[in-house]
C-alpha cells in the first residue's frame, strides 16, 4: 500500500462553465488531492527531495486555476488538477481529487467531481520516458508498487463520481397528521457514477455527448421532489434515483435523503440507497417494491 502526501480543501479561483457570465467570473473551487507515492526514502534521511514536495503541488494547482487554460466543465479542470499533482514528481503513482465548486446551484451546498487516476492513465507510461519504459528490466518491487496504485483506487478505478451534496428542497412528507400539511425541508445528495472514458485514457476530453448535467439532474430532481408528497423518505429516495435514471439518463446514481426534522436529538435521519438503469427496466419495475408505494396523489 502506497503512503500519501496530502493537500485539504486548497481554495482557488478559476472560470469554468458555457454561458458567457461563467465566462467572466471568477468562481471559487475547493480542492483535495492525495498524492500516492512512497515516503520511506524521505523517512529515513528526513530530506524533502525523497518526497512529494506539496509546495509545489500546490503552486501547480494555483497556477493552473489562474491560467487562461480554457477548461468549459469541472470534470476536466479536475483531471487537470491531477495532471499538475502528480507531475510535481516522478515518484508519484497515483493521484485522487475531490474538486468541488460551491456555487455551481443556487439551493445546493456544492457540485463536485471525484476522481483517481495513476501516472499512466495521465500520461500514457509510468515512467516520464517512454522508452525506458518499454525497455527496462523492471524490478519486482516497481512492479508491485505500481499494481497496489491501480488497486488503491477502489471503485473509483472504472468510474468517476459527480457529486451533489445537500440540495435543499421543501416537500410534504410523514406519516404523522402536522407532516401532511406542512412541508418539510430535505437534503439530498446525489452521486451520479460514470464509466471512465475508453477511448483513450491520456489527455482531457472537455466535450462530452452525454445527456444530462449537473444542472439538468438537479433541476429535474427539484420539480419532481416538490410536487410529490410521500409518506416515506425510502419511497421518495426510489422515486428520485428513477427521475434521474429515466429522465435524465443518469447510467447509475446513489441517493441520500436526510430528514432534519424527524429524530429530536439527532441531526437527522436519513435513506441512502444506489440504483442503475436496470432496476428500472420494464421487468425489474415489477418487482421493485418500494416503487410501487408511490403516494404522491395523496395530498
Amino acid at each position: 500500500m502506497a503512503d500519501k502526501i496530502i493537500l485539504r480543501d486548497l481554495q482557488v479561483r478559476t472560470i469554468l462553465g458555457n454561458d458567457s457570465w461563467e465566462r467572466k467570473k471568477l468562481q471559487p473551487v475547493v480542492i483535495t488531492a492525495e498524492i500516492h507515492t512512497s515516503i520511506a526514502m524521505a523517512g529515513k534521511e528526513d530530506k524533502l527531495t525523497g518526497s512529494v514536495h506539496y509546495g509545489m503541488a500546490c503552486k501547480r494547482v494555483m497556477k493552473l486555476a489562474e491560467s487562461n487554460h480554457g477548461i468549459l466543465s469541472l470534470e476536466a479542470f479536475t483531471e487537470e488538477v491531477a495532471r499538475a499533482c502528480i507531475d510535481v514528481t516522478g515518484s508519484g503513482l497515483a493521484v485522487y481529487v475531490y474538486a468541488r465548486n460551491p456555487r455551481a446551484l443556487l439551493h445546493a451546498e456544492y457540485a463536485g467531481v471525484e476522481i483517481y487516476r495513476t501516472r499512466k492513465d495521465l500520461f500514457g507510461s509510468w515512467t516520464n520516458d517512454s522508452t525506458e519504459e518499454e525497455n527496462m528490466q523492471e524490478a519486482g518491487s516497481a512492479i508491485a508498487a505500481r499494481a497496489a496504485a491501480v488497486d488503491a483506487g477502489g471503485v473509483l478505478k472504472s468510474e468517476d463520481n459527480l457529486v451533489i451534496k445537500h440540495l435543499s428542497l421543501s416537500t410534504i412528507i410523514g406519516i404523522n397528521l402536522w407532516e401532511r400539511h406542512y412541508k418539510q425541508v430535505l437534503n439530498i445528495s446525489l452521486t451520479i457514477h460514470t464509466a471512465r472514458s475508453t477511448e483513450g485514457t491520456v489527455g482531457v476530453h472537455d466535450k462530452t455527448s452525454r445527456p444530462w448535467t449537473y444542472r439538468k439532474v438537479a433541476d429535474e430532481v427539484t420539480e419532481m421532489v416538490e410536487k410529490t408528497s410521500y409518506r416515506t423518505v425510502e419511497a421518495l429516495a426510489i422515486a428520485i434515483a428513477r427521475t434521474a435514471i429515466k429522465q435524465c439518463k443518469v447510467p447509475k446514481l446513489t441517493v441520500r435523503v436526510e430528514k432534519p426534522s424527524a429524530v429530536v436529538f439527532a441531526a437527522c435521519s436519513a435513506v441512502e440507497i444506489t440504483r442503475s438503469i436496470d432496476d428500472f427496466s420494464t421487468s425489474s419495475a415489477l418487482t421493485s417494491g418500494v416503487a410501487s408505494l408511490n403516494l404522491s396523489a395523496v395530498a
